[in-house]
């Protein structure tokens, strides 16, 4: 259990829990650590699978966690449109994976170490095909600029809209559009030549046979 949601027991966070978003930003600019265990209970799991979707299982995800939430609590005072909270909690979350991502790419060419890879996923699919698939898959993901392979996964793996993708990415809907697009071309076509078990899976996805 996380440092912020042991801060207080779930019975003090009554009636905070049926507080709207912006009641529960407004609460947490006052200080209020009750009503940022609310915002951890409703948003923590959101944010965690764009980390994890991202990055893969590592150690550092329930790290960056914590400090999406510490970076909320400590800006939710300056936060210029309370309701969009999710969206807020996201982008930040976005923020600190290019962090983490640059931070990865900086220890391979330092130390040439293999952990600087893409690590598996936390529930890849149980049968053997959907792993491989998976596995090819983050491999790719790999070789694609970060803003690039984030607008993909944020697109593609967690399924957000092209305003909230650009939202979290800090740009235009065009250009969200756009890296979403490229990395998908990219993926298919270096799928086909180097990932034969996410290629058969693509292929079976565009054909309507998948499942």
């Amino acid at each position: 259990m996380s440092a912020i949601a042991k801060r207080q027991p779930s019975v003090s966070r009554f009636p905070r829990d049926r507080l709207g978003d912006s009641e529960l930003v407004e609460a947490v600019a006052r200080g209020d650590t009750a009503a940022l265990g609310v915002v951890w209970d409703r948003y923590a799991q959101v944010v965690r699978s764009v980390l994890r979707s991202n990055l893969g299982v590592d150690a550092a995800v329930e790290d960056l966690l914590q400090e999406v939430f510490i970076a909320f609590f400590r800006g939710a005072a300056t936060l210029r449109d309370a309701s969009a909270l999710r969206a807020y909690l996201v982008s930040v979350a976005v923020r600190l994976v290019f962090v983490e991502l640059r931070r990865r790419r900086v220890r391979r060419w330092v130390t040439l170490s293999p952990r600087g890879q893409v690590p598996e996923m936390a529930s890849e699919p149980s049968d053997l095909d959907g792993a491989l698939a998976l596995r090819g898959l983050y491999r790719l993901l790999e070789q694609l600029p970060p803003r690039r392979r984030v607008a993909f996964v944020l697109r593609q793996v967690q399924g957000l809209e092209i305003a909230e993708v650009a939202a979290a990415l800090r740009t235009s809907e065009s250009t969200a559009k756009r890296e979403v697009s490229r990395a998908r071309r990219a993926i298919v076509a270096r799928a086909k030549r180097l990932e034969p078990s996410l290629w058969e899976f693509i292929r079976r996805v565009e054909e309507g046979t998948d499942g």
